[in-house]
């Protein structure tokens, strides 16, 4: 597998759609695939690889008052260390 370096991970809330976005990288042209659970799964139009996420009705799915984590997995063999 090909290391990748991730310059920036963006993570933005329209609160009054109820979406979050999260982003890889620059904008760029993605092809959107929806998963069953409400979350749209950003790909690179032309690389196919993965550049975001979008949580559609984002409370739905996190809606107690208390603090949550959000299930997000993350491969950190392909970031690399900033010098």
């Amino acid at each position: 597998m090909a290391k990748q370096k991730i310059d920036q991970l963006t993570v933005s809330y329209d609160k009054d759609s109820d979406v979050l976005y999260i982003t890889e990288g620059k904008p760029r042209e993605a092809i959107g695939e929806m998963m069953d659970d409400g979350v749209i799964v950003r790909r690179d139009s032309k690389t196919k690889e993965i550049i975001g996420f979008t949580i559609v009705d984002f409370t739905e799915h996190f809606s107690d008052a208390k603090p949550q984590h959000i299930p997000i997995k993350v491969h950190f063999s392909a970031l690399q260390t900033a010098k």
